[in-house]
């Protein structure tokens, strides 16, 4: 018959050998979750390396080559900024950017300021902008702000007749770039976008749109 000192070392070495099992297990669980998530990062570099390849791309997609090219530059015609407008964009996240330009039309000037967010895609990625826009003439009348539909509509007869004017627009505007990914040509853009400008001291709203180019670099 075993003594009950007996008994109770045989407990103690039962206890023991249970909590060594149940680290043991721990451990194994924990370094299984490591090895997968780690085989699973494997698989994605994998996936996107065998991607480039196949499509021979130098970017995997567009917001690879947001990430890698911060500063886009270009030009564009309608919308935001009228007749002509020349803008810069920097890309503070693959996703999103800052966008500031300058523009032109008959009779009047134009500035534009705005926050761009684009979304995942190949070759053609559609993305969006929210921002604010100021066309002015403080040059006096010379009548050729008639040519502009735009301040036609939301020009007071005074600013008319004077030819001195300053209209505040906030915008948005909903569009699709296509971005070339690979080659020489890399980092090159063009794009086209629907735009709706409110105009503010007149609360009219005023639809638009804009094609244009930038490049990436």
């Amino acid at each position: 018959m075993f003594s009950r000192s007996a008994a109770v070392v045989a407990l103690v070495m039962l206890a023991t050998a249970a909590s060594h099992a149940e680290i043991s297990t721990s451990n194994l669980s924990a370094e299984s979750s490591s090895i997968s998530s780690k085989a699973i990062s494997i698989e994605q570099d994998y996936s996107d390396s065998m991607r480039v390849e196949r499509l021979g791309m130098t970017y995997s997609s567009t917001l690879n080559m947001r990430e890698s090219r911060k500063v886009g530059v270009g030009m564009s015609v309608g919308g935001a900024l009228g007749l002509v407008g020349i803008a810069g964009e920097f890309n503070f996240e693959d996703e999103n950017g800052v966008v500031a330009g300058f523009g032109t039309g008959p009779g009047y000037n134009s500035i534009q300021f705005a926050w761009k967010h684009a979304f995942e895609g190949d070759y053609i990625a559609p993305y969006y902008t929210a921002g604010y826009s100021r066309w002015y003439n403080s040059m006096g009348n010379s009548g050729s702000w008639k040519e502009s539909s735009i301040l036609d509509r939301v020009l007071t007869d005074d600013e008319k007749k004077s030819g001195r004017f300053g209209t505040d627009f906030l915008n948005a505007s909903l569009g699709l770039q296509y971005n070339q990914l690979s080659g020489d040509f890399a980092g090159v853009s063009c794009f086209a976008e629907v735009v709706a400008m409110y105009e503010v001291k007149r609360s009219q709203l005023i639809p638009s749109g804009t094609v244009g180019a930038l490049y990436y670099f």
